[in-house]
């Protein structure tokens, strides 16, 4: 039989503010949940949705949340409850539409059936495009009686400024670094240096793990020497990447931009020798201050709707500029 989803344990103090919150009626109708990639957004999202339904939740100690008895958790399984509502991407490189905000806000003025709340779920508020962002903003303005309405996001920046002044913005933060590294230990040797090399985020450092990261991560370090160290054309190098989705591309690039800028592959990346070479091997070729500019470029591409191109369509101008720069540099 499925289970419930369990709050991360390196997050459990977050998880019990929210819980209290909840007791005493004064939760916010819009909670914005974001933090590092891997921390444990979506788990925690999703948690927090079904404690918020479960009509005998647990408000304290490590199975805080959903009792997992209940009518309503027995709903919830089920995949059947009729006050939970959760909206997402259509596709990998596709965002959310303003038809599924036009319904979800629809539904949200509903009144709670079976649970104290009627909850709301965008799994990924970044794929929510400008026209959707918009039509949202009725049910953040105006929201029903005991309608929450939870937002996931990792790239805040990339959400209209209207929509974060209205919401309750929750950054993700482990709380407990002995739980992560527990956690940690059933997948790795050094759980301790495994986090830090991925970042910070426990779940990254799983998802680092799985072969078809590796493959991807792969074929961008190869992209990314090809494209500085003036192996192959510009043309090529964009070709290569077509078949990866523009955000995961732009990403990668931006972070280790960074690390190039701040010199510091080695230090952030030190059992990761493929992108700690591939770094080092580059990082002369821009000086820091082209690397930061690089970076801030890189995000503001992320930040529009790039998605809705294709690949090689989003990098292809951008390389070009790169050869460009390296070559006057």
């Amino acid at each position: 039989m499925p289970e419930l989803t369990r709050c991360p344990a390196w997050l459990l103090q977050q998880a019990q503010s929210l819980m209290q919150a909840a007791s005493q009626q004064r939760l916010h109708h819009a909670l914005l949940i974001t933090g590092i990639d891997g921390i444990g957004k979506s788990a925690f999202t999703l948690w927090l949705a079904q404690a918020l339904l479960c009509n005998q939740r647990v408000t304290t100690g490590d199975r805080i949340g959903a009792c997992g008895e209940c009518a309503a958790c027995t709903q919830v399984l089920a995949q059947s409850h009729p006050d939970f509502k959760a909206v997402e991407p259509e596709g990998a490189n596709a965002g959310i539409k303003i038809d599924s905000i036009r319904e979800l806000v629809s539904w949200l003025q509903l009144t709670a059936g079976q649970s104290s709340y009627r909850v709301a779920l965008l799994s990924d508020a970044n794929g929510l495009n400008r026209f959707a962002a918009n039509s949202l903003l009725k049910t953040l303005e105006e929201p029903a009686d005991n309608a929450v309405l939870i937002l996931c996001a990792s790239r805040i920046g990339a959400l209209p400024a209207t929509v974060l002044s209205r919401c309750q913005k929750i950054t993700l933060k482990i709380d407990d670094q002995q739980a992560a590294h527990q956690w940690l230990a059933d997948y790795v040797d050094a759980p301790e240096q495994a986090l830090i090399e991925a970042g910070g985020g426990p779940f990254e450092v799983v998802r680092q793990l799985d072969e078809q990261f590796i493959l991807t991560q792969n074929l961008l370090l190869k992209a990314w020497t090809d494209l500085f160290l003036h192996k192959g054309s510009v043309g090529r190098v964009a070709d290569s990447l077509s078949k990866l989705d523009s955000a995961t591309c732009l990403t990668h690039f931006a972070s280790w931009c960074v690390m190039a800028a701040k010199n510091c592959a080695e230090v952030q990346f030190g059992a990761n020798a493929a992108v700690a070479l591939a770094v080092t091997e580059t990082r002369d070729r821009l000086a820091p201050a082209q690397w930061f500019t690089l970076h801030e470029r890189l995000l503001e591409l992320h930040r529009t709707d790039s998605a809705s191109f294709r690949t090689q369509v989003v990098l292809e101008g951008l390389f070009s500029d790169i050869r460009l720069q390296v070559l006057s540099g």
